[in-house]
């Protein structure tokens, strides 16, 4: 047991940053590398959406650090809540290769407070729009991409303008193309405004959970368990990544505790596990829901437990709701996009989330 000590965890709660115990969604990452570096891409833009603590930062951030690994890409990340052309401007000029390259040319950005006034200057920007342009004309001599990262972006104004600002850089041939992370609902969002010509063609990719088979490799290898327990450990994870992260987290305390792991109280960490999905994902993901698709669940929830079936039929469901097919699958199929319900299995729905039915079942 000496080998594990509380302070040396290698699983983390922390959140919007690349984990030491981090499965890599392979297929997912070298789909979108992949479009984004061939010589016509097919997409300039890519959101990636799933379910609160699902790991879209964690993915964006992995895909982001192999880009710019590349010798002709830069990277810039994107604060959601700033104003996204004048952080974006910002964000180029700032790397010193790039600042080089803008005075070379001799370009003033002086308007925005960014740089000195230039004399003689070949272009002056009368605004970050015009900033952006400049600066992409130079990278696009100098053989330079762009890739602009965005986390958690949500619909307004700000949105709207960065995406006909895009759409013109995008006219003009520049090599400048975007990743957003979001929450399914302000995707749509997004999507829904045909005008934003740029996102509204951006490819969305959904994370699916990670592979319970990796799951259960990095626990026999970091945990030092038996293959069977750890098996045990990542089937209760369902794949959410934040329940991976969690459940490593406890049972690494939890040997640290112990004088032996056969001595292990599992039921205690199962009792951490739930408590910290419910205050860093659920108690948020929650809040979110609307009453009615709060009441699909609640009944979903008294279900599982009186039939102790993980899998219940769909008729069930809404016969006790009484509700009609339609308006039925309309919070299904919601819920169903959200990630909180899983509905692969035809005439059934069950959780997707790992302890989220106890969970709803506590609400009430």
């Amino acid at each position: 047991m000496s080998n594990f000590e509380e302070i040396k965890n290698p699983y983390t709660l922390q959140f919007s940053y690349i984990p030491p115990q981090f499965i890599e969604r392979a297929l997912v990452t070298n789909e979108i590398i992949s479009n984004f570096i061939r010589d016509i891409p097919t997409y300039r833009g890519m959101f990636i959406t799933g379910v609160r603590g699902s790991g879209k930062t964690v993915i964006m951030g992995d895909i982001r650090n192999k880009i710019n690994a590349l010798d002709e890409w830069i990277t810039v990340d994107v604060n959601p809540e700033s104003n996204l052309l004048d952080s974006l401007a910002r964000g180029l000029y700032i790397i010193p290769e790039i600042k080089a390259l803008f005075v070379k040319a001799k370009l003033d950005f002086s308007i925005l407070g960014i740089g000195l006034h230039v004399e003689n200057a070949e272009l002056v920007a009368s605004n970050e729009e015009d900033a952006i342009r400049m600066m992409l004309g130079v990278l696009k001599k100098a053989k330079k991409k762009v890739l602009v990262t965005i986390d958690e972006v949500i619909y307004g104004s700000d949105v709207a303008r960065f995406s006909h600002a895009l759409s013109s850089y995008a006219g003009l041939d520049y090599d400048i193309y975007v990743l957003m992370t979001g929450l399914v609902e302000n995707i749509k969002a997004i999507k829904n405004q045909k005008a934003l010509t740029f996102l509204y063609r951006a490819k969305v990719k959904e994370l699916e959970g990670l592979n319970i088979t990796a799951i259960s490799a990095d626990y026999q290898k970091v945990l030092e368990l038996s293959r069977e327990k750890a098996d045990e450990l990542a089937f209760c994870t369902r794949g959410y990544s934040l329940a991976f992260q969690a459940l490593g987290y406890h049972y690494w305390n939890a040997i640290c505790r112990s004088d032996s792991k056969d001595k292990i109280d599992n039921q205690k960490v199962y009792e951490e596990l739930d408590i910290t999905l419910s205050e860093l994902a659920y108690e948020k993901i929650w809040d979110e829901l609307s009453s009615k698709d709060r009441k699909v669940l609640k009944i979903a929830s008294s279900m599982v437990y009186e039939m102790n079936e993980s899998s219940i039929k769909v008729d069930d469901i809404r016969g006790r709701l009484d509700m009609t097919s339609n308006t039925f699958n309309t919070y299904r199929n919601r819920l169903i996009e959200k990630g909180i319900l899983d509905g692969s299995k035809f005439g059934y729905i069950e959780f997707a989330l790992p302890g989220f039915a106890r969970f709803v079942k506590l609400q009430d």
